[in-house]
């Protein structure tokens, strides 16, 4: 009886699991099929009224995560979101910063706040003082994704307020 519990016990030992190395190149590359490849902040993004009536109150960023074979995947880390003031005629488009956020996604409550199932993308509402924002000025948006590896993936997004696009200003 004895022998038959102790032949069984390397097989129980040999079921314990290894912490993974991130740090091997293999384990690396077989992670970055899950991971995302690149983050892109979706056309629908903008300023919005999450109230109902037509006056925006903050800022909606909406995100897509995608691997690398441009599948939406979910993203678990820390975004940063910065806004700034979109600088005419100039290599860099960022101007003065408006505002910045960071936007934990690390919890299965934070995953449900945000996830879209149906589009598969990020839906973000962001407290905006709208003061600061005026309809005749363009905006870049920057989003940046602190990824679990350590590893930082950087957008851009510029837009108008959606006042702008009803009138028909173009900015020039």
């Amino acid at each position: 009886m004895v022998a038959v519990l102790l032949a069984g016990l390397p097989v129980v030992a040999g079921c314990a699991s290894r912490p993974v190395n991130v740090d091997d190149p293999a384990t690396r590359q077989m992670l970055s099929l899950l991971m995302p490849a690149k983050i892109i902040v979706e056309p629908f993004t903008g300023l919005k009224s999450f109230d109902g009536d037509a006056l925006p109150d903050g800022l909606e960023v909406v995100l897509r995560p995608v691997d690398a074979f441009d599948d939406p995947v979910k993203i678990a880390g820390v975004l940063r979101v910065e806004l700034f003031y979109f600088r005419d005629a100039s290599g860099e488009r960022q101007g003065r910063r408006i505002e910045q956020w960071e936007v934990p996604i690390t919890t299965p409550t934070d995953q449900r706040a945000y996830w879209n199932r149906v589009t598969q993308m990020y839906e973000i509402p962001l407290e905006l003082n709208l003061l600061s924002v005026r309809a005749e000025d363009r905006y870049v948006l920057e989003v940046t994704y602190n990824t679990p590896l350590g590893e930082h993936m950087r957008t851009e997004h510029e837009f108008e307020p959606p006042v702008r696009r009803r009138e028909g200003l173009t900015g020039q």
